[in-house]
């Protein structure tokens, strides 16, 4: 019967540890959705994001970034919202730099675990990070 009892509470727990997915984290860019159009990284250009208790920072091949604050919740929405998203150095000519900023600036929602990360403007807008 104990048995019973915690599976049915951890079984009904449909929040995510957002601590464990975002906090702490260094995540590397797969990808960016943009539309109909996947656009991948060159070889050997990496774009990150890091996220630093409210703050998060991303960082482009060029040393530009992308910085503000964000939140998270981790009920069934899956909200992700940021706010104060500035850029410091120039990520214009950087496609996908450019396509970054805006998704971050409008972002919804996100999905993912501790292994992999979307952050989503919409379902045809987003960005995929690994871990």
């Amino acid at each position: 019967m104990l048995f019973t009892v915690l599976f049915t509470a951890t079984a009904c727990n449909t929040d995510d540890d957002i601590d464990a997915i975002f906090r702490e984290q260094t995540w590397y860019l797969t990808y960016v959705q943009d539309g109909n159009v996947k656009r991948h990284p060159e070889h050997n250009k990496f774009y990150s994001i890091d996220f630093k208790n409210d703050n998060f920072t991303a960082t482009m091949p060029n040393g530009a970034v992308i910085k503000g604050k964000w939140s998270a919740d981790g009920d069934k929405s899956r909200s992700f919202n940021s706010y104060n998203v500035v850029t410091e150095g120039s990520i214009k000519g950087d496609t996908i730099a450019e396509r970054m900023y805006e998704i971050i600036k409008n972002a919804k929602n996100y999905g993912g675990d501790t292994n992999w990360l979307q952050i989503k403007q919409d379902k045809n807008r987003y960005m995929q990070f690994y871990n």
